[in-house]
């Protein structure tokens, strides 16, 4: 049963022309998608929770990752994701070793317009979106809400609950709405302690 569980999506994303390395796990079925024009490109050894019980902290859904409108969405080696949503119409790009905990949300865009005209008549020609870039060995805890333009740096621990947006320099940890760094991590102070 598990290896149809993880056949069945892995066909379908073949048939919509995902990329994905060698390794992929999953566990559930994820919804991947990518629309004419934008792309999804997923590295090796990527692991993807969808079930209910495959995260202990509870999933609330499925782990959604969508491109559409041009968008292109990279996710390196080594990544896990849990329950989350991760949705482009820019670029998202998620570094190697990289975890997000359960139930988080990834935005490159604001969903909707802020035209409420535009937003009545459903037109999302123009959407506001700006880069979405997420460092290697970084840490998301559950929760968190990753907004359009954030630049989050290699190795950072973002605490559950956060809503991110800004740009947070390498080694930070990073908590609260909004998020901001509340310390550097150890191998962010050996290196200012280095002599030049």
């Amino acid at each position: 049963m598990l290896k149809l569980n993880s056949y069945f999506p892995k066909v379908y994303m073949k048939l919509n022309h995902v990329k994905f390395g060698k390794g992929l796990r999953m566990k559930g079925w994820p919804f991947v998608f990518q629309f004419p024009g934008s792309a999804v490109v997923m590295g090796e050894n990527v692991r993807i929770n969808s079930e209910f019980f495959s995260n202990l902290l509870g999933l609330y859904q499925r782990t959604i990752i969508i491109a559409r409108g041009g968008g292109q969405i990279r996710i390196g080696n080594h990544v896990g994701i849990s329950g989350s949503t991760i949705y482009s119409r820019g670029n998202i790009t998620i570094g190697d070793n990289t975890i997000i905990g359960a139930n988080c949300k990834i935005i490159d865009n604001d969903m909707h317009s802020l035209d409420v005209d535009e937003r009545n008549n459903d037109i999302f020609d123009n959407l506001v979106c700006k880069d979405v870039t997420i460092g290697e060995s970084v840490f998301i805890g559950c929760n968190c809400i990753i907004l359009k333009g954030t630049q989050i740096g290699d190795r950072c621990v973002v605490g559950a609950g956060s809503v991110v947006s800004g740009t947070f320099p390498p080694d930070s940890v990073i908590a609260g709405n909004p998020a901001r760094v509340i310390r550097s991590l150890p191998a962010a102070q050996r290196q200012n302690e280095e002599p030049a």
